[in-house]
């Protein structure tokens, strides 16, 4: 095999370890804005692709599509890396050629995220970890020309990846000390520490109930923080300097103003159990979640802020710039909020911090997170995600979703618990149903009471199989209402998914 075969792995091995080092840079300084290059591009290119081309690539891969854009990202990094190795010990290429295959990637991805990602980014930080990968990457590659497999090519090619790598680690020094990269440690930090807050009422759940506390697979009651479903737009979470931080109310109202964090943290605060469902959730999908929340009414700021009359929407926009809406009516229900601890502490970064809204019985992508701002307008005002054909009323589809039993059972000829959770936004659920039959005929299920007004419902109910073999198990819902969910399946976009959720349970010996 020839030398230029020899240094095509060693050339990914190098570029490998290059973009794992700024990849560790990034997790330990991701909170002030310091992005791994790939993620940086790939949050770019979310935000510059058309509605037309990002919401079937959504429905196709769902949870998958941001992490395989990263995973193409990464590979192509990977790609060029190993066909610099390559070069590098070519005689034929030119060394100049070589030096800019190196920097080429880590420079565009850095552009791409200053253009068109700015609000999540820290550009001299990312372009000081840029810089340093590559400077390590070219120092490898330099290595390699002279050393690796015995190859000895001229010694100016060591000198021209060298000096590319001087010039590199020059601007790696400039963004260190020009950029505001690497701010005092701890000014973004500022929601790392944990606020714990005491109030007078608590929303504490009722006790659980007996029946439901010994089904072995169902959902619990309140989901744990870590467990809740996470999904947004963002590949890198914006995060947020406390000490700069303000919460704006402005637009059409009489008196705009600004709250700090600890300003909003005085003011009159409520606790509200909440069931939180994301609308690309599938029949069945497990993208909900319920949780405490403790919160500022929107209503009471509105309020201070005195709105003026002809107001339409309410719009609410985040540290990144993703915003959304809500109608005026929804923004003063008073169980709307602006919530600032998850289960008593405070939000997590993926959820928001330091802080979010809340809005009943709608779809999680206009519940905002990461709020910087609350503006009353006077217009229907069309976000992200409705300027790309989502929902812009979003109200959350009554469904029912089976926990138990999975697809096969064991079955020792007695009865076998069929249980799940059944949720209908702000409407709550009257009734569930369940049909061992494939939808011929239909038994009520018990239903466990609900946490609040808001939470979904957990139901159970004993089922004696006929037979072993394959059984067709379905569930539905009525809400408070008495409007029974629809049978009609239709996917998550624009609308949220409808239909029943079902399952083929083999039961055996």
């Amino acid at each position: 095999m020839g030398g230029s075969g020899r240094g095509a792995p060693a050339g990914l091995l190098i570029g490998t370890l290059a973009s794992c080092f700024a990849l560790l840079v990034s997790f330990v300084l991701g909170w002030q804005g310091v992005a791994f290059a790939p993620a940086s591009a790939g949050q770019a290119l979310i935000e510059i692709l058309p509605g037309f081309v990002a919401v079937p690539l959504i429905e196709l891969l769902r949870e998958w599509a941001k992490r395989l854009l990263i995973l193409g990202l990464v590979g192509s990094f990977l790609g060029s890396g190993a066909l610099a190795g390559r070069w590098a010990v070519d005689p034929r290429r030119g060394s100049g050629a070589t030096a800019a295959l190196v920097v080429a990637p880590w420079a565009l991805a850095v552009a791409l995220g200053g253009l068109f990602a700015a609000a999540r980014v820290d550009l001299a930080g990312t372009l000081l970890n840029a810089s340093l990968a590559a400077f390590a990457q070219l120092v490898g590659l330099a290595w390699l020309a002279g050393e690796a497999a015995g190859i000895t090519p001229p010694a100016g090619r060591r000198r021209v990846l060298l000096g590319t790598a001087a010039v590199v680690a020059v601007i790696a020094v400039g963004g260190a000390v020009f950029g505001s990269g690497l701010r005092a440690a701890g000014a973004r930090l500022g929601g790392a520490a944990l606020v714990v807050r005491r109030l007078r009422l608590r929303a504490e759940p009722a006790p659980e109930e007996p029946t439901f506390a010994k089904v072995a697979g169902l959902t619990p009651r309140l989901t744990p923080v870590a467990d809740h479903y996470v999904v947004d737009s963002a590949i890198l979470k914006p995060s947020v300097e406390l000490a700069t931080w303000k919460l704006e109310v402005k637009g059409a109202v009489e008196r705009p103003f600004a709250l700090t964090y600890d300003e909003l943290l005085d003011l009159e605060a409520v606790e509200q159990l909440h069931t939180l469902e994301c609308i690309s959730n599938e029949i069945g999908g497990d993208l909900a979640g319920t949780t405490l929340w403790t919160g500022v009414p929107l209503r009471d700021l509105l309020e201070r802020a005195g709105v003026k009359a002809g107001a339409f929407d309410v719009v609410l926009r985040s540290v990144d710039d993703y915003a959304d809406s809500i109608p005026l009516a929804k923004a003063q229900d008073p169980r709307t909020l602006v919530a600032y601890l998850m289960d008593g502490r405070s939000i997590p970064q993926d959820h928001g911090y330091p802080a979010r809204v809340l809005v009943p019985n709608i779809y999680g992508m206009k519940n905002v997170k990461w709020l910087r701002s609350i503006e009353v307008v006077t217009f229907d005002f069309q976000g992200y995600w409705q300027e790309r054909g989502w929902s812009d009323v979003a109200i959350v589809n009554t469904n029912a979703r089976i926990d138990v039993p999975g697809r096969s059972l064991q079955w020792n000829g007695g009865e076998v618990t069929v249980a799940g959770i059944a949720f209908a936004g702000g409407r709550g659920i009257a009734k569930v149903e369940v049909s061992f039959d494939g939808g011929k005929a239909w038994q009520d299920a018990t239903l466990e009471a609900a946490l609040g007004p808001l939470t979904w419902r957990r139901w159970a109910i004993a089922w004696t199989p006929p037979t072993v073999g394959t059984h067709r198990l379905m569930a539905r819902a009525t809400d408070g209402t008495g409007q029974l969910q629809t049978a009609v399946k239709r996917e998550p976009f624009p609308n949220g998914a409808t239909g029943y959720d079902q399952i083929d349970v083999a039961v055996g010996r």
